[in-house]
């Protein structure tokens, strides 16, 4: 039977408005905000940086502790994150020495050298997200803010929630990440990109049983070589009701930091 007028008149129909309708109005995935973050902002494309970070803890509105480091680090996409750092304030760590090193999906390790020591000693894993230097908030939980945005599908689902959420008044798409690694000791992380700009405004993370545990507001951002910095970023930990306020400055990207900053042989020297 052949299609009569009124078909073929409604099947064209329908092909012109398909015709009109633009290719950027499809819908987007979780792991596409990701990557159109990474394209325009370039959170994680980086292969090497130095920096200097000023911390101050807070226990409620009360200041409980300040810190000044030195940061190097290199990440691979395909590989290994690694971080080093030298503490400079305050006198009872002055002189220390930390060594981070995250396997691509595999758990990390942690090396800590203190002038009292004189020796390098591996952190125990019921060490590594407590206790860091008189806080439960370590330069760790800014570490993941760049692995997390390396996943693959591999490694993880991305779940573009159907609702946006706000920010600061700022419209944000919501990606809940939930890895299927090792990687990091949490079991999802909910990240919440600035719709126009695809700024990272926020991250939830989630533990073993579900409570959420902590959670950091990337707040103030510079363009520093192509790569938009968060240079202040507030971590908090929920349940304990602290937070820490991390500010970056001095940051240089891919000046080719070398590989051996990062070894046990370095760190043993306590420079």
């Amino acid at each position: 039977m052949r299609p009569s007028t009124d078909d073929r008149c409604t099947v064209l129909a329908a092909l012109l408005v398909l015709a009109l309708v633009p290719r950027g109005a499809a819908a987007l995935t979780g792991r596409e905000v990701i990557d159109d973050a990474q394209k325009k902002n370039g959170f994680s494309t980086w292969k090497d940086r130095t920096l200097s970070a000023h911390m101050d803890t807070y226990s409620g509105d009360s200041l409980t502790r300040t810190r000044e480091v030195e940061i190097s680090e290199q990440t691979d996409p395909h590989g290994e994150h690694r971080t080093f750092m030298k503490f400079n304030a305050p006198a009872d760590v002055q002189g220390t020495l930390f060594l981070h090193l995250s396997p691509r999906g595999a758990k990390d390790q942690q090396w800590l050298w203190t002038p009292q020591a004189r020796r390098v000693r591996r952190l125990a894993e019921a060490q590594e997200d407590e206790n860091f230097f008189g806080t439960d908030l370590s330069y760790r939980d800014l570490e993941l803010l760049v692995r997390i945005q390396q996943w693959t599908d591999a490694e993880s689902t991305a779940v573009l929630e159907p609702e946006p959420s706000t920010v600061d008044g700022k419209s944000c798409h919501v990606v809940t990440l939930t890895p299927k690694n090792e990687e990091f000791p949490y079991t999802k992380y909910r990240l919440l990109f600035e719709t126009d700009a695809l700024l990272l405004r926020q991250v939830d993370v989630w533990d073993q049983n579900g409570t959420l545990v902590k959670r950091v507001l990337p707040r103030k951002y510079q363009r520093i070589g192509g790569y938009a910095t968060a240079i202040e970023s507030d971590v908090a930990n929920v349940s304990a009701a602290t937070h820490t306020l991390f500010t970056l400055r001095d940051v240089t990207y891919d000046t080719g930091v070398p590989d051996n900053t990062f070894s046990l042989s370095n760190i043993s020297k306590g420079q």
